[in-house]
C-alpha cells in the first residue's frame, strides 16, 4: 500500500474535500484546529474519523512535523467492514485511535460544556442581585437587552451525559484490554460505526458551546462597554458611600470577576483594563457614609439631572441658570400646554435654549468614549429632569438609556446615531427646508460672496460643516413636525405630552422592519426603482430592471403623532434610500403611519421620475392620472353624482391638494381594500391597481371579485408579456453558453410577485 509524505506546514486533507482514502500516521504529528482549539494528531492516528459516515472531510488537516501517512482506498462504511475483516492488524489501529480522539474531543466538550453552565448560573442569579440592590440603595436598574439571549446552554447538546466517561474509561484501559476487547469483528465494527457518529455529535456540541460562550461574553464584557460588569461597577461606584453598599455590591461582582477571568472568549487584555478603571474609582468614592434615599420619588442616579446637562454643555452660568430657572418654571405649570402667555412664553424659551444646548453637548460628547447616561437621556429622548418627566418615565428611560439604538444597517437611526453618522461622513446631510441640499446651500453662499473659491471647496468637504447644516436646519424643524402638535410643541420631554406608556410607544427597528414587510407584502413594488442594466458584452444593451431599496427612518428625540416623508432620494441619484423621520415615542399605531408615508413616497418619486412632465397625461403615470381624475372628476362620465360629491368632499378635507388626496386612498387600499373591504370609487381603484398593484397572493383572492375583475386582467396580460420578454432574453442567453446575471433572475422574480 502506497504511503504519502507530506512537508511541515503543508495541508494533508481539507474541510469539505471527499473522504476517498483511510489516512494512518506512521510517523510525525498531524494537527486540526477547531472552535479556536488545536487538536494533535501521533504515529497510529487515523486522520478524518469523525467523516466515515459523512462522506467528506469537516475539518482541515496540517502536517504539524514531516509526516508519513500509509493510505488506503475508501468508499463507502462496507470498505472498513471489509478491511476489519481481513486485516485485523489494521482494525486495533484504526480502533485505538478513535478511543484517543473520543477522549479527547469529548474532555474538550466537558470542559466546554461546564464552562457555558457555570456562566449560564452566574448571570441568571446575579442579575437579580443587581436590581434588588438598586432597589435597596434608591437607583434605577438599568435594562440589559442582551440577557435575552442567555439561555440554557445544554438544551440543544445531542451528547447523552454518559458519553465521556464512558469513552474517557475505555481509552484509560490497557493496550492488551482494548485489543482482545475489540478483536471480534463485530464489536470492533459496531464500535466505529457509533464511534463516528458519536465524533460527530461531539464536534457539534462543540461548537456550539463555542458559539454560546463567544456570545454571552458580550454580555458580561461588551466592546460597546455596556454590560453586565458595567451595571454592577457603576452601581458599586455610586452606592460605596452608601452605609452596607460598598459591601453588598462587592459581595455580588466577586464572583461575576471570577467568572469573567476564567472564561477563554473573554479578551484579558480588556477585561483588566476595565478593571483597572473601575478599581481607581472605586478608590476615589470610597469615604463617608451618606443615608439611602428611600423616602423621595426621584432615584439617586437622576437627581440634579439639569445639572448634569448643563455642566456637560459647559453653559456660561448665566446661560446654565436661566436655563434651570425655565425649567423649573414650567414643572410648575398647572397646564404646560396652555395657550396662555405664561406658558407660551417659556416652551418658546425652551425650545431656543434646547436646541444650542444640544448642539453644545452633542459636539462635546464626540470626544467622550464614556458619555454619561443623564446626557444619553438628553440626546435620546429629550430628557432634562425627573419631576418634568415625571418619575416613573424617569426611571424607565434611564432603564434603557445605555442599550437604546437603531439598526444603521438596515436604515434604522436614533437622532444621534443619524447625526454622528453625518460628521463622520457615512451620511450626506439631508435637504433642508427649502428643498437645498448641502452642495447647493455652500454654492448659494458663495454666490451672495460670502467667501471665495478656496473657501467653497473647503467648505464642501469640511465634515463639521455638514454637521452644522444638519443640526441648526434640518434638527429644529423636523424634531418640531414629528411631534406633530405644533402650537404647544417643546423639546424638553415632559410627562403631560406622554399619554400612553413609554415603553408601549417605543419604536423599535425591528417593529419598522417588520410593519414595512407588512406592507410590502401586500404593495410589492413600493420600494422598487426601475434602472437600466447592460451589459453589451453577453448582448444586453439595454434592459430595465427594478431594484428594492427600502428608506432610511431616523427616530427623533420626542414623544409624538407624526411621521415625515422627507425626502424621496439623496441628491441626484434615483437608486439611494428615502429618508422618513418619526418619533422616538409615536402615540398612534405605527403601520397606519408607515403606510402614509410609503404613499407620500410614492407620489414623490413619481415626480422625481417624471420631472417637469409629472402632470402631463399624454405621458401616463401615477400622479398625471391621479391629477387628471381629481382635476376633471366633475365631467368624468364613469362617475356617478354620489361619487363626484365624496371626490369633492376628499379635496375639500385635502385642500384641494392632489398628493393628500391620493394618500388617503392609498392607505385605504393598503388597510382595507387588500383584505376585501371596499373603500374606493371604481376609477380611483383602477388607477391603484395599476400603479400600486397587490401582490400575487392578493391578487388571486381577488381575481373573482367584479369590481377588481378589470383592472387585474389588464394587469396580469401585462405581466405575461413582460414575463415573456424575459424568458426569451434568458434563454437567448444560455443557448450562447452566457450565464444569466443575477440582476435578470432577480428581475423576473420581482414579475412573479
Amino acid at each position: 500500500m502506497p504511503n504519502a509524505e507530506y512537508a511541515q506546514g503543508s495541508v494533508i486533507c481539507s474541510a469539505g474535500e471527499p473522504f476517498r482514502q483511510l489516512m494512518i500516521i506512521t510517523k510525525g504529528n498531524a494537527q486540526t484546529s477547531f472552535c479556536g482549539q488545536t487538536f494533535t494528531l501521533g504515529q497510529g492516528d487515523m486522520i478524518g474519523l469523525n467523516a466515515l459516515l459523512e462522506g467528506s472531510h469537516s475539518l482541515t488537516y496540517t502536517a504539524a512535523t514531516a509526516v508519513t501517512i500509509f493510505t488506503l482506498p475508501y468508499e463507502d462504511i462496507s470498505s472498513l467492514e471489509a478491511l476489519f475483516r481481513e486485516k485485523e492488524d489494521i482494525a486495533n489501529v484504526v480502533v485505538n485511535s478513535m478511543v484517543r480522539q473520543l477522549a479527547t474531543y469529548l474532555e474538550h466538550h466537558g470542559s466546554l460544556k461546564s464552562e457555558a453552565v457555570n456562566v449560564y448560573e452566574t448571570v441568571t442569579s446575579i442579575h437579580p442581585q443587581y436590581e434588588k440592590m438598586c432597589e435597596t440603595f434608591g437607583y434605577t436598574a438599568k435594562k440589559l437587552p442582551m440577557l435575552t439571549t442567555v439561555v440554557e446552554p445544554t438544551e440543544v447538546d445531542e451528547l447523552s451525559s454518559w458519553v465521556n466517561e464512558y469513552y474517557k474509561g475505555i481509552s484509560e484501559l490497557e493496550p492488551p484490554v482494548i485489543k482482545a476487547f475489540f478483536s471480534k469483528f463485530g464489536i470492533s465494527f459496531g464500535f466505529m460505526q457509533f464511534g463516528s457518529e458519536e465524533l460527530a455529535r461531539s464536534l457539534s456540541a462543540i461548537k456550539h458551546y463555542q458559539q454560546y460562550l463567544e456570545s454571552v461574553s458580550k454580555v458580561l464584557l461588551n466592546p460597546a462597554g455596556f454590560d453586565l460588569l458595567s451595571l454592577f461597577t457603576e452601581l458599586h461606584i455610586e452606592a460605596a458611600t452608601i452605609s452596607g453598599g460598598d459591601a453588598s455590591v462587592t459581595a455580588a461582582i466577586t464572583p461575576l470577576i471570577s467568572t469573567l477571568s476564567n472564561m477563554r472568549y473573554i479578551e484579558k487584555d480588556k477585561l483588566q483594563a476595565r478593571l483597572a478603571t473601575y478599581n481607581e474609582h472605586l478608590a476615589a468614592s470610597r469615604g463617608g457614609n451618606k443615608p439611602v434615599n428611600t423616602g423621595g420619588a426621584e432615584k439617586q442616579n437622576l437627581q440634579d439631572s439639569v445639572g448634569i446637562i448643563i455642566a456637560y454643555a459647559g453653559l456660561p452660568e448665566d446661560d446654565a441658570n436661566k436655563f434651570a430657572r425655565i425649567v423649573q418654571e414650567y414643572t410648575k405649570l398647572t397646564d404646560r400646554g396652555s395657550s396662555e402667555d405664561v406658558a407660551h412664553r417659556l416652551r418658546r424659551e425652551l425650545t431656543n435654549m434646547f436646541n444650542e444646548i444640544y448642539k453644545a453637548v452633542f459636539l462635546n460628547s464626540l470626544k467622550d468614549p464614556a458619555i454619561p447616561t443623564i446626557v444619553k437621556m438628553f440626546l435620546n429622548f429629550g430628557y432634562v429632569d425627573a419631576a418634568l418627566a415625571g418619575h416613573e418615565n424617569a426611571d424607565y428611560l434611564y432603564s434603557i438609556a445605555d442599550s437604546i439604538g437603531g439598526d444603521p444597517a438596515r436604515g434604522i437611526y436614533t437622532a444621534y446615531e443619524w447625526l454622528m453618522a453625518v460628521y463622520q461622513g457615512k451620511k450626506e446631510p439631508c435637504r433642508n427646508e427649502f428643498d437645498m441640499d448641502y452642495t447647493a446651500y455652500v454654492l448659494d453662499l458663495k454666490q451672495q460672496k460670502r467667501f471665495d473659491d478656496k473657501e467653497e471647496q473647503r467648505l464642501l468637504n469640511d465634515k463639521m460643516g455638514k454637521l452644522m447644516f444638519e443640526i441648526d436646519q434640518i434638527f429644529p424643524i423636523v424634531n418640531k413636525l414629528t411631534f406633530g402638535r405644533i402650537t404647544t410643541f417643546c423639546p424638553v420631554l415632559s410627562d403631560n405630552n406622554i399619554q400612553r406608556g413609554l415603553e408601549a410607544s417605543l419604536i423599535t427597528p425591528d417593529s419598522i422592519f417588520e410593519s414595512l414587510k407588512e406592507i410590502r407584502d401586500i404593495d410589492f413594488g413600493a420600494y422598487f426603482r426601475e434602472t437600466a442594466y447592460t451589459n453589451p458584452e453577453i448582448g444586453i444593451n439595454r434592459e430595465s430592471v427594478n431594484v428594492e431599496i427600502l428608506p432610511e427612518v431616523i427616530l427623533m428625540p420626542n414623544v409624538g403623532v407624526r411621521g415625515i416623508m422627507w425626502q424621496e432620494i439623496e441628491g441626484r441619484k434615483r437608486t439611494t434610500k428615502a429618508r422618513m423621520f418619526a418619533p422616538l415615542f409615536l402615540l398612534i399605531d405605527l403601520k397606519p403611519l408607515l403606510v402614509r408615508l410609503t404613499g407620500e413616497f410614492r407620489w414623490e418619486m413619481c415626480k422625481r421620475v417624471q420631472g417637469s412632465r409629472w402632470q402631463d397625461i399624454t405621458e401616463p403615470s401615477l400622479t398625471s392620472e391621479y391629477s387628471d381624475y381629481l382635476q376633471f372628476y366633475r365631467t368624468n362620465r364613469d362617475l356617478s353624482a354620489e361619487i363626484k360629491a365624496d371626490v369633492k368632499q376628499q379635496l375639500t378635507r385635502a385642500r384641494n391638494n392632489y398628493k393628500a388626496v391620493f394618500v388617503a386612498n392609498y392607505t385605504d387600499w393598503i388597510l382595507a381594500e387588500a383584505n376585501g373591504s371596499p373603500r374606493l370609487n371604481k376609477f380611483a381603484r383602477k388607477l391603484l391597481m395599476t400603479y400600486c398593484t397587490f401582490a400575487a397572493p392578493i391578487r388571486e383572492n381577488l381575481v373573482q371579485n367584479p369590481q377588481y375583475a378589470e383592472p387585474l386582467k389588464r394587469f396580469n396580460f401585462q405581466i405575461q408579456q413582460r414575463e415573456h420578454h424575459l424568458s426569451r432574453v434568458i434563454q437567448k442567453l444560455k443557448q450562447t453558453g452566457h450565464e444569466v446575471p443575477k440582476e435578470l433572475v432577480a428581475e423576473i422574480e420581482f414579475v412573479k410577485k
